[in-house]
């Protein structure tokens, strides 16, 4: 099993919310005076800061970017700070995205919504495409193993399965809010 593919799993269910962020925010837009994204961006804000930024990148940042920066492992190389750089980024689009609901702002809201959304699908094609097969060709297999090992313990620390069963149901959740909308 290569090591980064719960993170790739991981990545699946980011983009499966940023998608539909994306057309809460179009919804929103199109009728503004429904409230709509305003009204569930707490959902996706707490998603992205609970799952993406505390879950995911405990496993990504804390542990396998570590193991990429040992010299030798990216050779010709190195994309882990401008994938550092993008989760900041991120994490300014999010501050951004809940200043704009204290404030009732939705074209700001929906505006950082959008460069988060288009900065994530850029940002996880990057991961899934060259990072991470470069990591896989990069370590050892004692490196691969070890780099495993603490990502199955930080899932155990995290909670993963209570994480994935809550993500997953507010995921449905909010996709059934928009459809009642939409139909």
């Amino acid at each position: 099993m290569p090591v980064t593919e719960e993170l790739m799993k991981e990545h699946q269910l980011i983009l499966k919310y940023v998608g539909l962020m994306e057309r809460y925010s179009e919804y929103s837009l199109k009728y503004p005076d429904a409230l709509v994204l305003l009204e569930n961006a707490a959902g996706f804000i707490a998603f992205i800061q609970e799952f993406a930024d505390h879950f995911h990148h405990a496993k990504e940042e804390d542990i396998l970017f570590r193991y990429l920066e040992v010299p030798g492992v990216l050779t010709h190389c190195n994309p882990v700070p401008q994938m550092l750089m993008e989760h900041e980024q991120a994490r300014e689009f999010v501050r951004n995205m809940e200043r704009a609901v204290q404030e009732k702002a939705l074209n700001e809201l929906a505006d950082n919504a959008a460069q988060y959304a288009q900065l994530l699908k850029e940002h996880i094609f990057k991961e899934d495409n060259i990072l991470y097969p470069m990591g896989e060709r990069g370590l050892s297999d004692e490196a691969k193993t070890a780099l495993l090992k603490e990502c199955i313990e930080a899932d155990q620390r995290l909670d993963s399965r209570a994480v994935w069963a809550k993500y997953q149901t507010l995921h449905k959740t909010l996709e059934q809010r928009l459809a009642a909308l939409t139909d």
